[in-house]
């Protein structure tokens, strides 16, 4: 290197001229320039690039040089699907299903024609309040045009349903789903603070279970005085369930029971050998009796039989029925079976109604609105025979309910009216068998979690066998 450099000073080196040297020396640089070129980009050499993904080295080949390689973004613009929408609604009173698929927005033509393919598995006109139904809307593409029906599914009753889907051609076809059910016995008691009602509905029992409940008691308990709190009820009852445990329907009570001031009335479910069915004391008595003490729901006595200022004529004279106030046109109903002796307007009763019973007893209503039965007919215990209102002399709507004994009007508050049924001999042994049964399940519901008729609420479920 030394006598190189001596060389150039000197202008040769064996025999080489400078300009000969500066030529060499150009050519090397120029030799040296694609070595710089490809370490400045970072690119392996072409053994090493063997080594390398196709994608990692497509990307340092577009990478500039003197930055870093980066991974390329390739952006798809393609708008994704939005998802379809499902609707639960529950039927209520005045919809109508077209009113139905129309609140959800459904095409026009979607509703007409999933409604063709519905009627002849299941006429429309029938829905009715509480059925459940279930609608699946594909939204449209363009954002303002209706969503398109692209699945319907009706409970038409328990454990069976119907469901109209859409077909790849853009028709309808409508299948029946049948739904297997489970008959599960359900127990549950409870301290009433206000009333039966809210006490059983907030522990989980259905409204029907407490309605009649409250129709085998009607005959020897006022829901209006008798129930204080601190009182507790306890029932247990079938129902069933589909698989994934969801209630479709009430079953049968098996047992009710209400502790009113300490006292217990308990009523048995029997069936009786000519096929009724009836409810019993342990004692085997019918907790039907001859009369209503009440023939309304959910109307509160608003004067009692006695003497009394009348608010009309404004003189005291005697009361000699019962007044329940309540809203006019709620029904009314037969206090028991026999005939209609009367029904028609009654001078100050307004609009009137005299039944005739057994036993010398007649009951009467007043000031109805509407009559419901006529004159001669026979009428069965709870039948509808009218509505209340406010006809004849009266200052509001309610109904004036009168109990006749020997042709004498008689409190219907204080009556001991006489026992219905009362079961002997060979049919009172199957009904003990039947009480001691129904007993047994409900000291094994309580071992099980369940308080019965206790200041504690329980609800427990078993399979019935």
């Amino acid at each position: 290197m030394r006598e190189f450099i001596i060389s150039l000073a000197h202008g040769r080196k064996g025999g080489m001229t400078f300009s000969r040297m500066a030529l060499a020396l150009a050519a090397a640089v120029l030799l040296m320039l694609p070595l710089w070129f490809y370490a400045g980009r970072a690119v392996p050499l072409p053994h090493q690039e063997a080594a390398l993904s196709a994608r990692d080295a497509a990307v340092m080949r577009d990478t500039p040089v003197g930055m870093a390689p980066v991974a390329r973004v390739v952006r798809d613009d393609t708008p994704l699907s939005p998802p379809d929408e499902v609707i639960h609604v529950e039927v209520a009173d005045g919809d109508t299903l077209e009113k139905i698929l129309l609140d959800g927005k459904a095409s026009r033509q979607d509703i007409d024609n999933a409604i063709d393919a519905l009627r002849p598995v299941f006429k429309p006109r029938r829905i009715r309040p509480g059925q459940k139904i279930s609608i699946t809307l594909t939204p449209h593409e363009a954002a303002r045009e209706p969503a398109r029906l692209s699945r319907l599914e009706l409970q038409v009753e328990p454990g069976k349903a119907v469901a109209v889907t859409r077909t790849e051609e853009g028709g309808f076809e409508t299948v029946t789903l049948e739904k297997p059910l489970f008959l599960h016995r359900v127990s549950s008691s409870g301290v009433i603070q206000d009333s039966l009602y809210n006490a059983a509905l907030g522990n989980g029992v259905p409204m029907q279970v407490v309605a009649e409940v409250t129709n085998i008691f009607s005959f020897d308990v006022d829901f209006q005085r008798q129930i204080q709190p601190g009182d507790s009820y306890a029932v247990v009852y079938e129902e069933s369930r589909y698989e994934d445990g969801v209630r479709a329907k009430s079953g049968d009570i098996l047992l009710a029971e209400l502790v009113l001031g300490g006292e217990s009335r308990r009523y048995y479910r029997f069936q009786l050998p000519g096929g009724g069915v009836e409810y019993f004391n342990a004692a085997g008595e019918s907790a039907r009796k001859a009369l209503l003490k009440t023939p309304i729901d959910g109307a509160r006595i608003s004067s009692r039989y006695g003497n009394r200022r009348h608010p009309i004529l404004g003189y005291t004279r005697k009361h000699a029925g019962v007044d329940f106030a309540a809203p006019t046109g709620t029904p009314v109903y037969a206090a028991g079976g026999g005939v209609v002796e009367r029904a028609g307007w009654n001078g100050s009763y307004g609009k009137y109604v005299l039944i005739r019973h057994e036993g010398s007893y007649k009951s009467a209503y007043a000031h109805l609105s509407r009559i419901a039965v006529r004159s001669g007919a026979r009428v069965r215990q709870g039948q509808v025979i009218g509505n209340v209102g406010s006809t004849g002399r009266s200052t509001g709507p309610h109904l004036h309910y009168e109990i006749h004994f020997n042709n004498q009007k008689v409190n219907p508050m204080g009556l001991r009216l006489p026992t219905g049924t009362r079961l002997k001999g060979d049919v009172l042994e199957q009904f003990i068998q039947t009480r001691d049964r129904i007993d047994a399940l409900l000291t094994e519901d309580s071992g099980a979690g369940a308080t019965v008729a206790s200041g504690s609420s329980g609800r427990i479920s078993a399979s019935s066998s």
